[in-house]
């Protein structure tokens, strides 16, 4: 089963060509994606590479107002369903749902000084219908990561394509 999920993974990604945008962002410590947080991530391009064992994900971070470019590497774990990647700490994040107009992830971040996040990353091209965004504010919840703290980023996002 894991095996067929990666290999749809893999099909999805590949046919998906185009560039992603971050469309919203949920942490539970919210000062971590405010406007210049170091885990507000522009979404520029994801690549799945070895039946998707390897996910590299191509991103923008802006500090001071520059954007700075930067690709992660995330490795599919023993589990068959979560990568592990170091930025800004340790990450461990899967992939929750894709469709053709999205793809949502759900990581958790540990930084340097030890301190956990969750966090809620939705790409796609559009921003998000009110049936979707109600979808999110409940997996969020479910997620004990507070509702208020969803930030909508396409309006935010002026870095390079």
């Amino acid at each position: 089963m894991v095996n067929f999920l990666l290999l749809a993974l893999a099909f999805g990604l590949a046919r998906a060509e185009r560039k992603w945008k971050t469309v919203a962002i949920a942490a539970s410590n919210s000062d971590k994606v405010e406007i210049s947080g170091p885990l507000r991530i522009y979404c520029r391009e994801i690549t799945c590479e070895e039946e998707c064992k390897i996910l590299k994900v191509t991103f923008y971070v802006k500090e001071n107002g520059q954007c700075s470019l930067t690709t992660v590497t995330g490795y599919l774990q023993e589990d068959g369903k979560t990568y592990l990647t170091l930025f800004e700490g340790e990450n461990r994040y899967v992939i929750v749902k894709q469709t053709p107009e999205n793809i949502v992830f759900y990581s958790e971040n540990v930084d340097r000084a030890s301190r956990r996040t969750k966090l809620i990353y939705v790409v796609g091209h559009k921003p998000l219908t009110s049936e979707q965004r109600e979808r999110l504010v409940s997996y969020a919840v479910e997620k004990n990561i507070p509702p208020e703290n969803i930030r909508d980023l396409l309006e935010t996002d002026t870095c390079p394509q």
